[in-house]
């Protein structure tokens, strides 16, 4: 049991470094069966195919990521329905809404991504090819998801009124765009610490352009 610990192991430690290098597309199993020490026949003994390799090194913390994004959002479609909407403003919706400073929540989603960095440097950067290749693309829909819902419930709409075509393509783009900013701030930031900083403005943007669309 502990060889088998160990085998696996210094498989992942091997993909980690193939595909960091050469991208999904390019990296090579045997490449990485190579510099691990170990047969082809061990490596598919632990994972099915490259696809399942590359999984094993990103699932887990992108399913936490999931989490803690739903977290969020249940709690704060469930308080925005209570809310007396006139009251609202760039400064006090957090307080308004009942929950955690937005800033906190986003750098709480900041500092867990730094800690993973490695995981979701392969997802952004060297998925290319694997069933992750659209994986902003998958956190777009996840919050615009939620944004539909939060619009209807913030602009006072009937439940039986449909968004609009223009309704729908702010919200898909306010979705694309807070996507856009995580992953900016992850691929360009240094550290944590520089992450932290400057999503201090981007919360800014967020919150001030959300509520101006709001009030249109």
């Amino acid at each position: 049991m502990d060889n088998e610990k160990e085998t696996r192991k210094k498989l992942l430690s091997s993909a980690i470094k193939e595909f960091s290098e050469k991208g999904y597309t390019k990296a090579s199993l045997r490449n990485i069966c190579k510099e691990a020490g170990v047969t082809t026949g061990a490596l598919y003994f632990f994972f099915e195919d490259k696809d399942d390799l590359f999984g094993s090194l990103v699932d887990e913390p992108l399913k936490r990521i999931e989490e803690m994004i739903g977290e969020h959002f249940s709690a704060e479609l469930d308080i925005s329905k209570g809310l007396d909407l006139s009251e609202l403003t760039p400064t006090n919706i957090a307080s308004k809404m009942g929950l955690q400073d937005d800033m906190e929540v986003a750098n709480g989603i900041i500092r867990f991504i730094f800690a993973n960095k490695t995981a979701f440097d392969l997802l952004l950067t060297r998925a290319q090819g694997s069933r992750y290749e659209s994986i902003s693309d998958h956190m777009v829909e996840l919050v615009e998801a939620h944004y539909s819902k939060l619009y209807v419930v913030m602009k006072g709409y009937q439940s039986k009124r449909e968004m609009t075509k223009e309704d729908k393509f702010i919200v898909h783009w306010i979705s694309h765009d807070q996507i856009d900013i995580f992953i900016h701030i992850v691929t360009h930031c240094k550290d944590v610490k520089d992450a932290e900083k400057q999503m201090k403005n981007m919360i800014a943007y967020m919150i001030g352009g959300w509520l101006a669309v709001i009030n249109t």
